[in-house]
């Protein structure tokens, strides 16, 4: 697995590896980052989530990965560096270990009105910022599909 040049990242992406091997409920805060796993309510299946400052940033269940935009911005109405150090760790993790396409990240662009954040590859992104407060991606390690 890529490594990290941040520690708490790291912390994340490892516990997002840990989840798929052994989804046992647990929840361990290091520095601003907390990683949980809970039983969905509904389903009753485990919940793997993300939290930076105790806002949920990122979670996983058996469909789907959810980018939420933490509530912390740039002056442009971006998801903050720290956000997105997170999301792009996890990300890359999450395609690893073939939850979704390899290469999707969240990336600073245009979208042809506005720099603001994108998250997807190629050419299917969508705008995950201020406006947008989440995106969802689609558990297929063969096709990107970003609602």
């Amino acid at each position: 697995m890529t490594r990290s040049n941040r520690t708490l990242t790291q912390f994340a992406a490892d516990g997002l590896s840990d989840f798929i091997r052994d989804p046992a409920v647990y929840s361990e805060t290091r520095g601003n980052t907390t990683i949980s796993v809970h039983m969905d309510s509904l389903t009753q299946e485990p919940v793997f989530q993300v939290l930076l400052f105790g806002v949920s940033i990122f979670e996983l269940s058996a469909q789907c990965l959810t980018l939420r935009n933490g509530g912390f911005f740039d002056s442009k109405g971006r998801p903050s560096r720290t956000t997105r150090e997170r999301l792009n760790g996890l990300l890359d993790t999450a395609g690893q270990l073939r939850l979704i396409p390899e290469g999707v990240r969240l990336f600073l662009a245009s979208n042809g009105q506005k720099d603001t954040c994108l998250v997807g590859k190629g050419t299917t992104v969508g705008v995950l910022d201020a406006q947008v407060a989440d995106r969802v991606i689609v558990r297929n390690h063969l096709q990107l599909l970003v609602f």
